[in-house]
């Protein structure tokens, strides 16, 4: 923790060097959870000790040195105080807002993990398990199904489109049907609310249902979704459920699907759009 001297006492910053990351940190008073990352850069609170005293910090680092220059130029702006420490007090009062203003900027959306699909497979865990079922979430775990549940498996597809029923199916085992499980398809339709349903909501009420919270937060972590990211608090309104039984009648491609029950030779993955407004589902 190497301090930079600015000059003002009351807006401290420090450079620092941890376990292959490097960034800069400034002091924070609050004991708010954040943990955000994009691409090559991490907003985070931890406790370090400063000079002999644990002190909360709010820290910008990165771990890519072939771009260290380039990220100089954020942390530079990062510790800012601005005029009369305006852009400090801002910072603090508010470090998502900040991220948020350079993950629009810089930030690439195919690092984006959208908070509503792991939201509509955690609201089909819940539903499944205060039916009784004893359910597992294992879709962080890029599995052919999201959910197993005592000999039956549940893949969610989750959308914002208010009225669209195409569903997206990455690759030819995601639908992959076996002979001794059946095999449901669990299609969620959001909205954005201010009073529904966020990540951290679910995953409270799902502990207090019985589940391990650090088995939650495994799997979170993996789709990116750690505790204290914006993303989890993102509050979402569930306009309808709709379970399909994936059948013989269920329009899927698989390996069954060709010549000898093999994907021919060259051919490494498939993916395809099913519309299921054309399919008989049930509420779930």
């Amino acid at each position: 923790m190497i301090p930079v001297r600015s000059g003002q006492v009351e807006n401290e910053a420090w450079v620092f060097r941890e376990d292959g990351r490097f960034g800069v940190a400034v002091p924070l008073v609050s004991s708010v959870k954040i943990h955000e990352f994009f691409a090559g850069a991490k907003l985070g609170a931890v406790e370090r000790d400063v000079g002999g005293h644990i002190r909360t910090l709010l820290r910008l680092d990165s771990e890519f040195e072939v771009l260290r220059n380039e990220f100089a130029v954020v942390c530079a702006q990062f510790i800012d105080p601005g005029i009369d420490g305006q852009e400090r007090l801002a910072l603090i009062a508010d470090p998502l807002a900040w991220w948020d203003r350079w993950r629009q900027l810089l930030g690439n959306t195919n690092w984006d993990r959208r908070a509503y699909s792991s939201l509509g497979e955690l609201l089909a865990l819940e539903r499944l398990r205060l039916q009784g079922i004893d359910a597992k979430w294992i879709g962080p775990l890029q599995g052919t199904a999201d959910i197993q549940a005592n000999g039956v498996s549940y893949e969610v597809k989750s959308t914002l489109s208010r009225y669209g029923s195409v569903v997206h199916i990455a690759g030819q085992f995601q639908l992959h049907r076996s002979r001794h499980s059946a095999l449901y398809l669990v299609h969620q339709r959001f909205e954005p609310s201010m009073t529904g349903d966020s990540i951290d909501s679910v995953v409270r009420r799902l502990v207090l249902g019985g589940m391990d919270l650090e088995d939650l937060e495994a799997l979170l972590a993996r789709d990116g979704l750690h505790a204290g990211g914006a993303a989890r608090t993102e509050k979402y309104r569930l306009l309808e459920s709709t379970v399909y039984l994936v059948n013989d009648e269920f329009p899927t491609i698989t390996t069954s699907s060709f010549v000898a029950g093999a994907i021919p030779a060259g051919i490494v993955s498939i993916e395809y759009d099913v519309d299921l407004s054309a399919l008989h589902g049930q509420s779930f």
